[in-house]
């Protein structure tokens, strides 16, 4: 999924996961103090823009021009202000412990670079800071609700947990959720949540 797959569905389908954040983002983000927060993969900016208006300093990538457009386009429009870049998330290069939090939501990457994007979004976090992450898990090939076809790019919540050595986890959940989130993820879906603080 490059790119160009990503500009064409967002062009095609706008809104394509909902305007509203996502329910796990929207209750975390009550329990922590504003301060700086990391959104990769974050599409048309729902999230980003959620944590923007509670007075996040907000930075959101994703690969799609059409997402950052779209995204900017409602920023403008709410009066709010965010960081967004175009690039690809294995160049993007962040500052060590430089986020307060960093959320990956249905931010689902292939084997291959997982765990090496995935360490270097750890080191980018705060001694103390918080990582939240949802996405779909092994068994959502059973569901039509949204997510990668690819087995590998599924979560298993031990694999996840094992890609940040230096995560204590606070907050796990590895069922069946029924997801009102635009077209793109709508029904039943086997979802992962996760929560925890950097301790090292």
């Amino acid at each position: 999924m490059n790119s160009k797959f990503w500009d064409e569905k967002f062009s095609l389908s706008p809104n394509l996961y909902g305007e509203k954040p996502n329910e796990f983002i929207q209750e975390q983000l009550t329990h922590l103090t504003p301060g700086k927060i990391l959104f990769p993969g974050e599409g048309e900016g729902r999230n980003a823009l959620h944590a923007a208006a509670l007075g996040w300093n907000v930075t959101a990538l994703d690969q799609s021009q059409i997402a950052q457009k779209h995204t900017l386009q409602k920023a403008d429009a709410a009066g709010l202000k965010l960081d967004y870049l175009v690039c690809d998330v294995t160049v993007f290069i962040p500052e060590p412990e430089s986020f307060d939090a960093i959320a990956l939501i249905y931010f689902h990457l292939p084997l291959s670079i997982r765990d090496q994007v995935h360490q270097k979004f750890e080191k980018s976090l705060k001694k103390g800071g918080t990582l939240l992450i949802e996405g779909f898990g092994k068994r959502q090939l059973e569901y039509s609700s949204g997510g990668p076809k690819n087995l590998e790019m599924l979560y298993d919540i031990e694999e996840i947990k094992s890609s940040f050595p230096n995560i204590h986890w606070e907050l796990e959940f590895d069922d069946i959720l029924h997801l009102k989130e635009g077209e793109g993820h709508a029904g039943d879906g086997h979802v992962i949540r996760l929560r925890g603080k950097k301790i090292k």
